[in-house]
C-alpha cells in the first residue's frame, strides 16, 4: 500500500505519525486544525479503520480513550492502518461547550448529506467554514477505502455506555444507490461490527425522526448512509466526567472492532466493568416522559434498570415537595424497555424532557429515504 496522507500527516510502517488537518481560518490569523494520528502496522496491506471523537466539545471521554488506545504496543500487533481524529471540534473543546463559539448549530449535523439534495443551489445560505472542513475530511475518509468508522461521544448524566445503531436508508425508486438489497447488505455488515464490539446496542430514532433531526448528517450517519462504510456511534456515559471502567470497556470494544476488520489477531474480549443490557428484543431510542407541567422531578428508577408499561418513572412535585398533577404526581412508563439516562437537573418547565429510554423496537433498520 502507498503511504496514506491526511493533512500534514503521512503514515509510516510500524510507527505512529502525528500532524494536522486544516479546518477553519480564524479572523485573527491562523487556523483551527483537527489533530490527526495515523498508526500503521508493519503489514501495510491490511485494512484502514477510523476512530473519530470530540465533535462535541463538552464530551471528554473520547479524546482520553484515543490517547490511551493508540500505543506502540498496539501498532506492533496491527495489520493495516488506524487513523484517529481526537478533536473534531477544537474550538468547542477549548471552551468545553457542545458547539464551537463561531457556530450557532450542532456540529454533528454538518457532515455531508446522504440522498438526493432537492434544495435549489441558488436558495442555499452560505455554508459555515467548519461544514466545509467536514466535507473535506469526509472525502479523505472515503479516499482511504476504510472498512469501518467509530465515532466516540458522551451521553446523558448517569447514562450507561452504549452503541447507537443508525438506520440504513435506501432509494425506493429510480436507479440511485443504494437500493433496498444493497442497504440490507450494509446493515448486516454493520450489525456484525456492532456485535463484535460487545456493548449494549440501541437503535436510533425511526427513519423519519432520524432524518428530521438531521442525524443522517452526523459523523456515523453520513459515513454509513452516504459512503456506504459500516459506522457507529459509541456513547460513553456522562459528559465532562471520565470513568476508568468506561475507558477500559471501550478500549476492549475497539480492539474487538479491529479484530472484526481483520486488523488484530486473537479472540474477542469480554466487556467488563460496565452494564451490558440484552433484553432479548431490539430497542430504539425514545425520549419520554416530558414534564406535563412545571415542577421538581424525583427520579424513581436508575439508568440501566428494566421497565414495563405502567411502571412509575418519576414523581413531579412543587417546590414544597407536594405532588402535582394526576396520580399523586407519578409519571408512568408508556413503554417496555430500559432507562438509558437522565436529562440534567431536577427542575423542569412544562414540555421539557425528563428521561432517555430504550424501548422495544419491532421496526426494520433499513428504510427508504423519507420525503423531508
Amino acid at each position: 500500500m502507498s503511504p496514506i496522507t491526511i493533512g500534514t500527516t503521512t503514515s509510516k510502517p510500524g510507527t505512529i505519525s502525528y500532524g494536522w488537518f486544516d479546518a477553519v481560518p480564524l479572523p485573527t490569523g491562523g487556523m483551527d486544525r483537527f489533530p490527526v494520528i495515523i498508526a500503521q502496522g508493519k503489514d501495510t496491506d491490511g485494512p484502514v479503520f477510523w476512530i473519530t471523537t470530540g465533535i462535541h466539545g463538552g464530551e471528554h471521554t473520547g479524546p482520553i480513550i484515543v490517547q490511551q488506545f493508540i500505543t506502540q504496543a498496539l501498532v506492533d500487533r496491527l495489520h493495516g492502518t488506524l487513523i484517529a481524529i481526537p478533536a473534531l471540534n477544537p474550538a468547542g473543546l477549548r471552551i468545553k461547550q457542545r458547539s464551537p463559539y463561531y457556530l450557532d448549530d450542532d456540529p454533528n449535523r454538518l457532515f455531508p448529506k446522504p440522498g438526493t439534495d432537492k434544495e435549489p443551489q441558488k436558495d442555499r445560505k452560505p455554508r459555515p467554514a467548519i461544514e466545509i472542513a467536514y466535507e473535506r475530511l469526509y472525502k479523505a475518509i472515503v479516499a482511504t477505502n476504510a472498512v469501518g468508522l467509530i465515532d466516540l461521544h458522551n451521553a446523558w448524566y448517569g447514562s450507561i455506555p452504549f452503541i447507537f445503531r443508525d438506520p440504513v436508508l435506501y432509494h425506493a425508486k429510480g436507479q440511485q444507490k443504494p437500493n433496498r438489497q444493497q442497504a440490507q447488505m450494509l446493515q448486516d455488515q454493520t450489525g456484525e461490527m456492532l456485535n463484535a464490539v460487545g456493548l449494549t446496542v440501541i437503535n436510533e430514532f425511526s427513519a423519519h425522526s432520524y432524518t428530521r433531526k438531521n442525524l443522517h448528517r452526523s459523523v456515523s450517519g453520513s459515513v454509513l448512509n452516504k459512503a456506504g462504510i459500516p459506522a457507529m456511534t459509541i456513547e460513553l456515559g456522562s459528559s465532562m466526567h471520565v470513568d476508568e471502567g468506561v475507558i477500559e470497556a471501550c478500549m476492549a470494544g475497539l480492539r474487538n472492532a479491529l479484530r472484526w476488520a481483520g486488523m488484530l489477531e486473537g479472540e474477542n474480549e469480554s466487556i467488563t466493568g460496565i452494564p451490558i443490557i440484552q433484553p432479548g428484543y431490539p430497542v430504539r431510542h425514545q425520549i419520554s416522559p416530558y414534564a406535563p407541567q412545571a415542577g421538581i422531578v424525583h427520579h424513581l428508577i436508575r439508568p440501566g434498570q428494566m421497565i414495563e408499561k405502567g411502571r412509575p418513572l418519576v414523581r413531579m412535585t412543587d417546590i414544597f415537595g407536594r405532588p402535582v398533577g394526576k396520580d399523586d404526581g407519578l409519571l408512568r412508563s408508556e413503554y417496555q424497555g430500559f432507562v438509558i439516562g437522565w436529562f440534567h437537573g431536577v427542575v423542569r418547565y412544562q414540555g421539557e424532557p425528563i428521561l432517555s429510554l430504550a424501548i422495544r423496537d419491532d421496526g426494520e433498520m433499513i428504510a427508504p429515504f423519507p420525503d423531508i
